[in-house]
Parts: structure tokens; C-alpha cells; sequence
């Protein structure tokens, strides 16, 4: 494909590998494991704390563990982010990453029932790592991408991860339904052999990245030098001080703030809403889910022809209409059809423009992040996301507790994609594009 060297699709290759984590891990299979099983289900876990006894449901208890997660990564991006871009040494510490995470992953298979704190803490650690690693492979787009195919390498790298979420999630189905088409007995394959399967999958597949992505130089006034913890924080602070100078990525953020709101809590909440408005089982959901994978696929390439056609401002301004526009058909599910046809409808739109839209929403970014400082940057981008990941199921949580409606809870989604949208119809791309190549 013309622009895409031997780089380009080592880099890519790390959108393949850690997408089984997120699917296969975080959202479909060991979320449930943990809070269903591990943690005791609706019945939850005693604790006992400073004399008082407690009660925690298993899904809480799960909710904790993102919550550590992201609280980590809140607080150890930024500093790695500036590390990384003083030291020139992204890959490396993307190596580190990755191997702690698998690392952690697999350990996850190793738990059992009554493991309530070893499991909270394990799964905190390795989804820090993997947020971590995700802010520093971010980081490599615009070093290794041109103004005229960022869009297009984003989008094919989304469509990757797409495939790669979606492969390791159908062979753990297979694993566990049906071990018999791999040339095991029935019941022979369990949930610490998927584990262990995301595990390798993660590693496996990031060694091309490892191997054929080139490390970048060192910032010029500390190369040969040690960095220190207070020039960290000096480089910190100048970052903040110089919020006029990149104005237009600093709308960006808030912009991608509220929208991605929006997105991760449709995402995490796609399967409550299933089960509890519509009634659906266990196997319509998961095939749900692979809808919205594979379909995601030919979306993110497409959005990404579509911001080199347009520019990353418009492309991603379509998507987020065509997001209104699904969730809207969501609320009203029923008009037509029976809602359960009509939110398998909604679900191949979603998928259309899911991974449109967050490949266009990186393209975006890195047009506005000096190369030199793109770890320090895309910490900022991966903290917005995860403060908006914390936000947005709260949000939805409480409208749901006041009026007792999930679908009530949809229409709050739909707010969060208008303000993302009205803020990000303010930004400016040409100047936001100038700002990064001064800063250079």
C-alpha cells in the first residue's frame, strides 16, 4: 500500500496485539469471571476495615479495579510521557510495559474463587500498563506518519485492532464452547486457558512492533545526560505555561473529553442495555459484540480515506453525527421492527463509525503534537480519555437511578456527543497543524 513501509506495519501490528486485552479481558470474559465468580456475584464479598464489616457486590468490586487502573495511569502518564520524549526511549519502555502486562494478565489466570484482592490489584496493574503502553504506541504516529496519510495509517491501524479484538474473542469462544474444533475434549478448556491465551496473544503479536519500529533521538538539551525527577516536573509545568501556544490541541481535548464520553460509556454499557431493556442472552450479546468488531473494521479504513480527503476536523464531525444519529434509533428501538433486530441495526452503524471516529480523533491529535514531545502529549490524550471513562458510566448510572430508565440514561450519551461536537466545530485545524511545526 503507497506510504506504508516496513515500520509503518510493524507499528501497526501493536493495534492486533493489544486489542485482545481490552475485548477479551476488560469487556467480554474476565469482567465477568471476576465479578460473577471470583468476587462473589450479587452476593459480593465481606470486608472487615477499621472495625466496621462491609459488603461489596463482585461488579463493584471489578469497577475498583478499573478505577486503580486508571487512577495510576492518571497519575504516571504525564511523567513517563515527558520521560520518554527527554530520554528517547518510547520503545523501550513500551517494551517494558507490555511485558509487565502480559505478565500480570497471565497471573490473572491463576486466581480463584475468594481472590478478591489479588485479583483487584493484579487486573489494576496490568490495564495501567496497558493504557501506558497504548499513550506511548500513540506516541510513534506522528514520527512515522505524514500530513498526507495520517488519517488513512490511523484508520488501517484502528481496523487491525479490530480484527485482532475480535480474532483472539472468537477462538476464546470456540475454547470455550466448542474445544472439540481445536482437537480437545469437552470440557478440557477452562477460563485460565483464555487467559492465558490474551496473555500470549498481547506479547505474541507485539514482537513486530519491538523489532521494526526504530527508537527516536533523545531531546537535544539533555542528550548523553541523565534526566531527573524535578526536570520531569520543570517540563511539566512549561507544558501548562505554554497553553496559548498549542491552543487549538487544548479545545481539541476538551472536545474529545465529552465525545469519548459518550463513546466509552455506549461501549461499556452496550450489554446492560441488551440484557436488561431488551432481554437478550449471553450468545446474542457476544454476538452483539463481534457485530461491532468486524464491522468496526471496514469503518476505521474508510474514515480514515475520508480524513485525507477531507481533513481530520471533518471526517471525525460526520462520525460523531452519524454516533447521535445511532443512539437516537436506540431510544426510539421499536418504530419499525422489534427492538432486538433494530439494535443489532444500531450496532452495525456504532461499528461504522466507532472506529471511524476514534481513528480519526488520534489523526487529529497528532497533527497537533510537536514529534518531539508526542509521549508527553499523547499522555495528556490518554488521561482525557480516562478521566472521561471515569465520568461518563457515573453519568449514565445516575440518570438511570432518577428515572429508573436506561433509555432515558442514552439520551444523557447523546448530550455528551452534541457539546463534543459544538466544541470541536471551534477548532482550528490549519492553525493547530502550524503551532506543532513551530514548535519543532
Amino acid at each position: 500500500m503507497k506510504g506504508f513501509g516496513p515500520e509503518t506495519w510493524s507499528w501497526m501490528s501493536y493495534d492486533f496485539a493489544n486489542s485482545a486485552f481490552a475485548t477479551s479481558i476488560t469487556a467480554v470474559i474476565f469482567n465477568q469471571y471476576y465479578a460473577g465468580v471470583i468476587a462473589g456475584g450479587a452476593q459480593g464479598t465481606d470486608f472487615s476495615l477499621l472495625g466496621y464489616n462491609f459488603n461489596l457486590p463482585g461488579a463493584t468490586m471489578f469497577q475498583m479495579s478499573v478505577l486503580l487502573g486508571t487512577t495510576l495511569t492518571v497519575i504516571l502518564s504525564p511523567l513517563i510521557g515527558v520521560f520518554a520524549d527527554l530520554k528517547g526511549n518510547k520503545k523501550k519502555l513500551l517494551i517494558v510495559m507490555v511485558i509487565i502486562g502480559s505478565l500480570c494478565t497471565a497471573a490473572l489466570a491463576f486466581l480463584k474463587p475468594g481472590d478478591v484482592l489479588q485479583g483487584w490489584f493484579i487486573y489494576g496493574v496490568a490495564l495501567c500498563m496497558f493504557l501506558l503502553a497504548l499513550n506511548l504506541y500513540n506516541a510513534f504516529l506522528p514520527q512515522i506518519a505524514s500530513p498526507k496519510n495520517i488519517g488513512l495509517i490511523s484508520g488501517f491501524s484502528w481496523a487491525i485492532g479490530y480484527l485482532g479484538g475480535g480474532g483472539c474473542l472468537l477462538l476464546n469462544l470456540i475454547m470455550l464452547q466448542n474445544p472439540q474444533a481445536l482437537g480437545f475434549e469437552e470440557g478440557e478448556l477452562g477460563i485460565s486457558h483464555v487467559i492465558l491465551t490474551v496473555a500470549a496473544w498481547w506479547l505474541l503479536f507485539s514482537l513486530p512492533t519491538f523489532w521494526g519500529v526504530r527508537e527516536r533521538p533523545a531531546r537535544k538539551e539533555v542528550l548523553g545526560q541523565p534526566v531527573k525527577f524535578g526536570q520531569i516536573l520543570k517540563n511539566l509545568r512549561k507544558t501548562f505555561q505554554e497553553t496559548r501556544k498549542y491552543k487549538q490541541l487544548w479545545v481539541f481535548l476538551i472536545a474529545y473529553f465529552f465525545f469519548t464520553n459518550g463513546i466509552e460509556t455506549t461501549i461499556s454499557s452496550a450489554s446492560i442495555f441488551g440484557a436488561e431493556e431488551l432481554h437478550m442472552d449471553t450468545s446474542s450479546l457476544i454476538m452483539l459484540f463481534l457485530v461491532v468488531q468486524f464491522t468496526a473494521f471496514p469503518g476505521a479504513i474508510l474514515f480514515g480515506i475520508l480524513v485525507d480527503k477531507l481533513g481530520n476536523k471533518k471526517a471525525l464531525s460526520i462520525a460523531l453525527f452519524f454516533w447521535i444519529v445511532a443512539l437516537a434509533f436506540v431510544y426510539q428501538l421499536g418504530i419499525f421492527w422489534d427492538p432486538v433486530t433494530e439494535f443489532y441495526m444500531a450496532a452495525v452503524l456504532v461499528g461504522l463509525v466507532m472506529g471511524g471516529s476514534q481513528a480519526a480523533a488520534r489523526s487529529l491529535f497528532a497533527s497537533f503534537t510537536p514529534p518531539s514531545r508526542s509521549a508527553e502529549f499523547f499522555s495528556f490524550y490518554g488521561v482525557a480519555g480516562r478521566l472521561a471513562s471515569m465520568l461518563g458510566p457515573l453519568s449514565f448510572a445516575a440518570v438511570n437511578i432518577i428515572t429508573r430508565s436506561l433509555r432515558h440514561s442514552v439520551v444523557a450519551m447523546v448530550i455528551f456527543f452534541i457539546i463534543g461536537l459544538l466544541i470541536l466545530l471551534r477548532v482550528d485545524e490549519e492553525e493547530g497543524r502550524r503551532a506543532a511545526e513551530q514548535a519543532e
